[in-house]
């Protein structure tokens, strides 16, 4: 693709370098017709795929009867754009592709939270990804369960919000409303965003560094659950708690 749009910079230059002086100032100067209708149709064909908003610019100034320099300019101008980025989307396209050859044995998950390792390093090592995401986010929501003694029938964003409610939290984050009531909105939307998926639906995640992101994510937060504190007041009486480990 990158080879046959540098042909259409080439051949958009030699129709600039085509210019036809009118030796009139009040005229327009042209370029060589038969190059010009012939590279326009071809920036037109080619970019419709890969440019389609750039190939409507063209198709709105591009007049086949007039073949005008300054026309032609312009024509350029988007063509080069065009060709820009597509060449940069292209060098991101190349860049997913190396990562996604990654194997997991780059990522070191020697530093994870116990059992955060113990749930999902087979996993992730054995390219599992979705397996390695899905037992993090349990492991996040079974502990908030067992850190706040609350039953199985609580479960996922509602589990999260009852928890660290800001007004009754049965674990204490902050005494500050606000930070009590962002570290609720922390932990739905790391059950929000990485559980529920997984429960509904395949997602296929096939690299390994977007699952390490996730991994980290969730050991991150295994660290902000040891440092809450339980409210008696707020939970059965003699609850005994848990650490999540």
């Amino acid at each position: 693709m990158m080879e046959i749009l540098n042909n259409l910079s080439i051949e958009g230059w030699q129709v600039l370098q085509s210019r036809i002086p009118s030796g009139h100032p009040l005229l327009n100067d042209s370029v060589n017709s038969f190059l010009y209708n012939k590279w326009v149709m071809n920036c037109i064909s080619i970019l419709s795929k890969k440019a389609p908003e750039h190939a409507t610019q063209i198709r709105n100034i591009y007049k086949p009867e007039y073949s005008l320099y300054n026309i032609a300019q312009q024509i350029y101008a988007i063509v080069m754009s065009a060709v820009e980025i597509i060449n940069q989307e292209s060098k991101n396209e190349d860049k997913l592709l190396e990562t996604e050859k990654l194997e997991s044995a780059y990522f070191n998950v020697d530093f994870l939270n116990k059992e955060l390792k113990e749930r999902c390093n087979s996993h992730f090592s054995n390219g599992n990804y979705d397996e390695a995401i899905m037992n993090a986010c349990k492991l996040i929501e079974v502990s908030i369960r067992k850190l706040s003694e609350l039953p199985d029938t609580d479960c996922g964003v509602s589990l999260v919000r009852k928890a660290f409610n800001k007004n009754q939290p049965i674990l204490r984050y902050s005494t500050i409303t606000a930070e009590q009531d962002a570290m609720s909105h922390l932990f739905a939307g790391f059950i929000g965003v990485f559980k529920n998926p997984q429960s509904h639906r395949f997602v296929d995640i096939k690299d390994p560094s977007t699952a390490f992101e996730v991994l980290m994510f969730a050991n991150h937060l295994c660290k902000l659950l040891d440092q809450t504190q339980l409210v008696p007041e707020n939970i059965l009486p003699n609850a005994k708690r848990f650490k999540c480990e």
